[in-house]
């Protein structure tokens, strides 16, 4: 039966059962509701170093503005902005895959992308980085947004990947073993996933977001490219 922890002081109930077998669903073993229903912020589950914490949950926005910073001596060419178009197009659809499939701290999400590499979703994230160095037409640009989205995600994936350690215990350890971090492995899974890819999820971890600020930046490098003198 699930138990409320008194220490909580009502705002996170912490549930209590066994380790789930192999054909049952991986769920949390600790609690990952507010009392509102709500999912508590990650400082509730883990506790990092205050500049990591900070990085992580500003990873997305300091990426923006390095990206936001090239645009005024950006010098998009045809070719190359062509080519930056295509790599974001690719990134989107594996954002979308990944935030279609994966539940956040309520499940151990091991289907569709999650099969392959750990971190799909931050997978996207670089090759959009990648795909807005080539939109610049600016070799330079690669020498300050790459190297800022890997300290910046590094701490993402530190902080997180401490997170589901402390949720889902040994099975996400053996998931660790099963599947590498950041560069996918090329073999599909051989065992059975956790996770299916829906619309509506898509939607409620606001990967539409991410979509307009594609759009966004894409759009005003076109126009910088078709406007130039």
């Amino acid at each position: 039966m699930p138990k409320m922890d008194s220490s909580t002081s009502g705002q996170v109930a912490v549930v209590e059962r066994e380790m789930p077998t192999e054909e049952e669903p991986c769920t949390p073993t600790i609690p990952l509701r507010t009392a509102d229903g709500h999912i508590p912020k990650f400082d509730a589950i883990v506790t990092p170093h205050p500049v990591v914490a900070f990085l992580f949950r500003r990873r997305t926005f300091i990426v923006l503005l390095g990206i936001l910073a090239m645009v005024p001596w950006a010098e998009p060419k045809p070719l190359w902005l062509g080519i930056g178009v295509g790599f974001s197009l690719l990134a989107e659809c594996v954002r979308i895959w990944a935030a279609g499939t994966i539940h956040k701290t309520e499940e151990l999400t091991t289907a569709g992308p999650y099969a392959y590499v750990r971190h799909p979703l931050y997978v996207g994230s670089f090759l959009h980085a990648v795909g807005f160095c080539f939109m610049t037409g600016l070799w330079q640009s690669a020498f300050i947004n790459i190297p800022l989205f890997l300290i910046l995600y590094s701490a993402a994936v530190t902080t997180e990947e401490a997170m589901l350690h402390k949720l889902f215990g040994e099975r996400y350890e053996a998931y660790c073993r099963r599947v590498p971090r950041f560069i996918p492995r090329l073999a599909g899974r051989t065992e059975p996933g956790q996770g299916r890819f829906s619309w509506k999820q898509v939607w409620a971890n606001k990967e539409y977001v991410n979509i307009i600020w594609v759009v966004v930046l894409s759009s005003i490098l076109v126009t910088k490219m078709f406007w130039s003198p």
